[in-house]
């Protein structure tokens, strides 16, 4: 089982703001032939080929994409969506996490016990691929590999808890789920196409909630009919419901944050 996970975020005219965190779980059998696919179905389906998906590059027409037009850009995107729809539907599903960060400084100004918005999403992304894949494949657990595009800060946390728990491990696992986890680790975006996708799906969902009409805003309404996806929407009334009441502690003792 691997896990890959890249962020995003979008500031609103309001000057709300929200933050992202979102990606793909599945198993090694799945992962084992994404690659090529990726490059043969997505990437150099047409001319000219292109050397990633990224979507903060979309229409760039220089540099790697040189030669790229508007319409490429987009044959590029619905291809890529297209071959995410063609997968097993028990094979894959990806999962997003969004909060509204005003909401949540609002909160905590309150005095809710409120992790950081990069513990959140963390905490409930992995937590969800988890419980797919325990759904999913009940008999067929797999040591779970969890990556980050580069530079990160969704990683940290994750990473230095799980080292720690690491640490106490014994030689037969008590932990069901710290147990399973073989690595969390960064991987370069350009060269991973899982990152790849679920830079697609991060960004997406940052442009659904940008508040502004243009290209691809609803793209990820097309993406969540065709694809199985799990998603958490994280404004003030669903942390309150999540966090308890004010000066309460959290509901999950994993919440806390590195001093």
């Amino acid at each position: 089982m691997k896990c890959f996970f890249d962020g995003s975020h979008t500031k609103l005219p309001d000057g709300r703001s929200w933050l992202t965190l979102a990606g793909f779980v599945a198993g090694d059998s799945l992962w084992n032939r994404f690659n090529e696919e990726w490059k043969a179905e997505v990437l150099e389906k047409r001319e000219p080929h292109a050397p990633y998906l990224h979507m903060s590059e979309m229409y760039t027409t220089d540099s790697d994409f040189k030669g790229f037009t508007k319409e490429r850009w987009n044959s590029l995107i619905l291809d890529a969506v297209n071959y995410l729809q063609n997968l097993p539907k028990l094979a894959l599903c990806a999962i997003v996490c969004t909060i509204d960060e005003m909401d949540r400084e609002g909160l905590a100004a309150r005095g809710f016990t409120i992790p950081e918005p990069h513990v959140i999403c963390a905490e409930c992304c992995i937590g969800a691929a988890f419980s797919w894949r325990f759904d999913n494949c009940p008999d067929g657990l797999e040591p779970a590999y969890i990556y980050f595009d580069q530079n990160e800060k969704f990683m940290h946390h994750f990473r230095q808890q799980w080292l720690c728990e690491k640490k106490r491990q014994r030689p037969v696992i008590t932990n069901t789920f710290w147990g399973l986890i073989e690595d969390v680790g960064a991987l370069n975006m350009r060269d991973a196409p899982a990152l790849q996708a679920a830079d697609m799906v991060a960004w997406a969902t940052s442009r659904r909630h940008s508040g502004v009409e243009r290209s691809m805003r609803y793209l990820m309404d097309v993406i969540e009919k065709v694809v199985p996806t799990g998603r958490f929407t994280l404004d003030g009334e669903a942390l309150k419901e999540r966090y308890g009441k004010e000066a309460a502690e959290p509901d999950c003792a994993d919440c806390e944050t590195e001093s």
